[in-house]
């Protein structure tokens, strides 16, 4: 077998065309098959015959919106064994007519997603949607902003999506109408994808997610997050809605004990979002569809995999919550996301996944291996300086379990307002300080505090703040 070699980037294509091997008598038969990739240079595709090293092949290409095909001729650079028995064939194009090397690098360009994302990543943008008859749009800093002045047909946007689909998942997608996977582009970034239809149209989401080089201090985190990850047992939970950095603030965990501790860390994604690379510890990251068939399906063995410490991407059923309480209860540290706003929010959500009648059962395996809940939210910065985490922190004292084990869960947030010895902190609390730092503005601490007692003191600084303002403009008068 010999290996291709290429300098330009290959898409993912399912386009059909005619190939034959030419005979001095000119009566070989074509053969009907379809690209795996193509590029202006080459492509790969499967074939139902073997086809030499070096042989030149006749290739009738059809495009999309292209009544004639290409004729092209191509020389086959690589060929390996495939599956049914099947060889995939790499060629190299040798001969095409200049309008007809024009026609096929607009079709590859039309295909090729790749410089949107490119454009995401120089943007710093953290979403981009795809979206039939609509501009792309990407989410900088929460707010959507359009890239280029052209609507995407919806032809444009399947060809875009599909480029990156592999079979599995494009069947997958196509029988159950939705898909969420992840897309690695060497030197450029990974994201995290959604694939959905609206009114019948293909459409996605590209999530854009960063390396987890940032460490727990530097993401803005309190110090106690740092304690939480280098705890042997127990259940840590991180919350908040959508697009927070719950996911990137478990990265910055995991990468903390795989620096400092020798564990063995399983994770289970759906998809996985952050590689990381094992360092003191062992890390194995397993992901649902791929590695396993659910989470439940694939907490239930985990167990049997000498894992220290477990990552749950979600907690989606009543099973896995039950298996992950017992892991957290049985010597493992279990980390895992909720789509909760605050603390006690976040206990409920828990102790709702189960049935009524299992409720105080749940309360009291709860009580007993909860260690912290962490929130976030993110707020735009003063003088439109990016986002900025503000948090609120539950950690698993005596007085919470107790609060806990009885179910009064609406007197947790009076335990987290006098825990502070504990490390503990309110969210309005978490605004307020932001504010004294001059992080965030007045409007937007004012707008989303809740607690009178502690709006009352920033509305008191506020006043003082503009008191010496007017003594100092006085003074310089």
């Amino acid at each position: 077998m010999q290996t291709e070699k290429r300098k330009s980037r290959r898409i993912k294509t399912h386009f059909n065309f005619d190939f034959r091997v030419p005979d001095s008598s000119n009566t070989s038969i074509f053969t009907n098959t379809k690209t795996k990739d193509i590029s202006g240079t080459g492509m790969q595709f499967h074939s139902p015959i073997p086809l030499s090293i070096g042989s030149t092949i006749e290739i009738k290409l059809n495009l999309p919106d292209i009544i004639e095909p290409l004729n092209m001729i191509g020389k086959v650079v690589y060929i390996s064994q495939g599956e049914e028995e099947r060889y995939l064939i790499g060629v190299t194009f040798t001969h095409l007519e200049p309008e007809a090397l024009e026609t096929l690098k607009r079709q590859v360009e039309s295909i090729d997603i790749y410089p949107l994302l490119e454009e995401m990543v120089k943007q710093e943008a953290s979403d981009l949607h795809l979206t039939a008859n609509h501009i792309p749009i990407l989410r900088i800093d929460r707010e959507l902003r359009n890239l280029g002045n052209k609507n995407l047909t919806s032809d444009e946007v399947n060809r875009l999506v599909y480029s990156i689909m592999s079979p599995q998942q494009t069947n997958t997608f196509e029988k159950l109408k939705e898909l969420n996977f992840a897309h690695s582009i060497p030197e450029l970034g990974r994201w995290r994808i959604n694939v959905h239809l609206q009114q019948g149209y293909v459409e996605s989401a590209f999530r854009l997610i960063k390396p987890p080089n940032k460490t727990i201090d530097e993401l803005g985190l309190p110090r106690v997050v740092e304690d939480l990850a280098k705890l042997s047992d127990g259940l840590v939970v991180v919350s908040g809605p959508a697009g927070v950095g719950k996911s990137t603030t478990i990265a910055a965990m995991i990468e903390l004990i795989n620096r400092e501790f020798k564990k063995v860390i399983i994770t289970l994604e759906d998809p996985i979002e952050f590689v990381h690379q094992s360092k003191k510890s062992l890390i194995k990251q397993r992901e649902v569809g791929t590695d396993t068939h659910s989470f439940k399906h694939g907490l239930k063995h985990v167990l049997r995999q000498d894992p220290n410490v477990i990552f749950i991407g979600e907690v989606r059923d009543l099973e896995t919550m039950i298996t992950a309480l017992t892991a957290a209860e049985t010597g493992h540290l279990v980390l895992t996301t909720l789509h909760t706003n605050n603390a006690p929010q976040t206990v409920n959500r828990i102790l709702g996944i189960f049935p009524h009648d299992q409720r105080q059962g749940a309360a009291l395996q709860l009580s007993s291996c909860l260690r912290g809940v962490i929130c976030k939210q993110l707020l735009p910065g003063r003088d439109n300086q990016g986002l900025v985490v503000t948090t609120e922190v539950l950690i698993g004292t005596p007085a919470v379990k107790g609060t806990i084990r009885q179910m009064k869960i609406e007197q947790l947030h009076s335990l987290i307002q006098t825990g502070a010895q504990d490390q503990m902190h309110s969210m309005d609390n978490s605004l307020l300080h932001l504010y004294e730092r001059k992080l965030i503005s007045y409007e937007t601490a004012s707008n989303w505090i809740r607690d009178s007692a502690i709006l009352a003191a920033l509305m008191e600084k506020r006043r003082n703040e503009q008191l010496t303002m007017q003594k100092i403009v006085s003074k310089s008068r």
